[in-house]
């Protein structure tokens, strides 16, 4: 088979009024606009019918050429239309020209001569009384073009479904015979069950993907069941039995033309919108395969559904909504000097190790080495370090990809406190194997089991803001999300090649490992040693963040500092002191006594 591209500049992919392509001697040209991969496809189509073609001249002992039969189709193809109808009868049986009809086309042709051996037939296949004699040419051309998707016309198709679904009545009553039951209702539908009984087997399918050996619920699934319950809240009901091709693109239509929000009376995002689509095939899949329903898959369910989703002129983003907002170092200098404890502990945590909710909140104590060598250095993994050193190493809970970090003075002494908590608390020392971070019932901080498993981490960041708000003023820290702080550190790194690579290892991006526990083989160039610097460094970009407090564990007290400030400007009567702070002479002397001021 003869192939080639003609192209006008070696710049251009196609000639500016379409791609053109010679195949087995006819040139075809498909329609201007194209993106390269549909021409492909469609040239795809034409050269597989070409393949049927010429299967079909030698069988019919016909020179090699294109028949009507496959020109038709070729039409069709070449519009990217993959379902195609059937012919004229002139063209079915001009293709048969120096060859024998075969037995179906031989019937149909005696069915139409009269006694002067003059054949009437209608032209087209859909104006045939019979639904039978369509069948037949549909039956003998699909034979012999396996690769066309040819289709009944309408009229036909209802009346073909009807005979079908008769002979398949009948075959069940006698076989209800045969075992001795009752036969079938005749007025209950061969395929059972309605679309939204099928979408809340579905629901109880997904449930049972993401609920985990011991009987949890991984958080991720909850997005997806998400997604089912709102299928049924946007499609209306209808019996599973209608649910064919048509059907099917409706439903897949809704969303692909951005429907608005229930809530919001908005439109979609094109990005839930693909969500849903994705969900919809994966129901589809499902439906095909389970016993529950009898439905199965449209042939051509796979090969034509169209699932693009509609682009609006709102989409376009423009070059400032493409900058990632990330907090300056005076920022940070102030979420670190108004933080407690805990929340200075998650600040530093994530600024080191470019964590966010979802690793911090599944870190177990074992995976912390604290003040002790890299636990792979004696096992072959090249980087300085000793006894002074503290580091985290885990697989990431997304992809499985291991990571590791080495963790600074503040965030090992955050540390080192928290877990001296529940001795304090509890009056038991943290097992190897517990999360770290656990709320003061002994539940995980991080609940992986619920829709929105990061509530404890998202009510401890707005708490941290409000306050900020109220003590500095408004403005002076914006209100981004606690998920910010995972991407200071890469972000820092900059666009340099090698740093962002440096970048990609911090935040565990790549393969997962399997099994060689020094990653010979998937991470044996993995920049650890420049990954560990860069840490140090950034932690030396952070020092006027970190030097606004001497002690990370001293908790900022912002009637202290006003106090020493007017001590040291020379007011130390107690009652000018107290009216100017709003607080009464008692706490006055008892901030005075605590901070030793003389």
């Amino acid at each position: 088979m003869n192939t080639k591209v003609i192209r006008r500049h070696k710049n251009r992919i196609d000639d500016g009024k379409g791609y053109r392509r010679m195949i087995a001697g006819r040139r075809f040209r498909l329609p201007a606009g194209l993106l390269q991969r549909d021409a492909e496809l469609r040239f795809g189509w034409i050269e597989e019918l070409w393949s049927d073609n010429e299967k079909f001249c030698r069988k019919i002992g016909r020179e090699a050429d294109w028949t009507d039969i496959a020109l038709w189709a070729s039409e069709y193809f070449r519009q990217g239309e993959r379902r195609v109808p059937l012919p004229p009868v002139d063209d079915i049986l001009a293709s048969y020209e120096g060859g024998e009809w075969p037995g179906r086309i031989q019937t149909i042709v005696d069915h139409f001569t009269d006694d002067r051996a003059a054949c009437h037939y209608p032209p087209r296949v859909d104006q045939f009384d019979d639904w039978m004699i369509a069948q037949k040419l549909y039956d003998a051309i699909s034979e012999a073009f396996p690769s066309v998707p040819w289709i009944l016309p309408e009229i036909h198709r209802s009346q073909v479904e009807a005979w079908h679904e008769k002979n398949a009545r009948y075959q069940l009553e006698e076989l209800a015979k045969i075992k001795g039951n009752a036969p079938p209702d005749r007025n209950t539908p061969l395929v059972s069950g309605t679309l939204h009984k099928a979408f809340n087997e579905y629901e109880k399918k997904r449930t049972a993907d993401f609920t985990l050996d011991d009987g949890s619920f991984d958080g991720s699934g909850h997005h997806m069941i998400g997604l089912v319950r709102g299928f049924r809240d946007h499609h209306a009901n209808f019996p599973l039995a209608e649910l064919d091709f048509t059907r099917c693109q409706e439903l897949v239509d809704y969303w692909r033309f951005r429907p608005s929000s229930k809530h919001t009376k908005e439109t979609l995002a094109r990005k839930t919108c693909m969500n849903h689509i994705g969900e919809m095939i994966r129901f589809f899949n499902w439906l095909h395969v389970t016993s529950k329903f009898g439905w199965r898959r449209p042939t051509d369910l796979l090969t034509d559904l169209k699932t693009d989703v509609k682009k609006l002129p709102s989409d376009r983003k423009s070059l400032k909504k493409l900058e990632i907002d990330r907090f300056s170092i005076e920022e940070l200098t102030l979420l670190y000097k108004h933080a407690i404890r805990f929340e200075r502990m998650l600040l530093v945590w994530c600024l080191n190790c470019a964590h966010g909710a979802a690793e911090v909140g599944r870190l177990e104590w074992e995976d912390l080495y604290l003040h002790a060598p890299h636990p792979w250095a004696k096992e072959g993994l090249c980087i300085q370090t000793s006894d002074e050193d503290s580091w985290c190493g885990f697989l990431r809970p997304k992809t499985d990809v291991l990571g590791w970090w080495y963790l600074w003075p503040e965030t090992v002494t955050l540390l080192e406190w928290w877990r001296a908590e529940p001795v304090k608390k509890k009056r038991r020392e943290s097992n190897a194997g517990e999360r770290v971070l656990l709320t003061d019932k002994g539940e995980p901080l991080y609940r992986d089991g619920t829709r929105n498993a990061q509530t404890g981490f998202a009510n401890a960041w707005t708490r941290l803001l409000k306050r900020i708000d109220k003590r500095e003023g408004e403005g002076k820290v914006r209100h981004l999300p606690f998920g910010t702080l995972r991407d200071q550190l890469s972000d820092w790194l900059g666009g340099d090649e090698n740093k962002a690579v440096v970048a990609s290892v911090a935040l565990s991006h790549g393969i997962p490992h399997r099994g060689d526990k020094l990653l010979y083989r998937h991470y044996s160039n993995r920049p650890w040693n420049a990954l560990f610097e860069s840490q140090k460094a950034y932690r030396e970009h952070l020092a006027p963040m970190l030097k606004a407090v001497c002690d990370p564990l001293q908790e900022y007290d912002p009637l202290a500092e006003k106090l020493t400030e007017l001590w040291g400007a020379g007011i130390r009567d107690e009652t000018q002191l107290a009216t100017e702070l709003g607080v009464s002479k008692t706490t006055i002397q008892r901030q005075t006594k605590r901070l030793r001021l003389k």
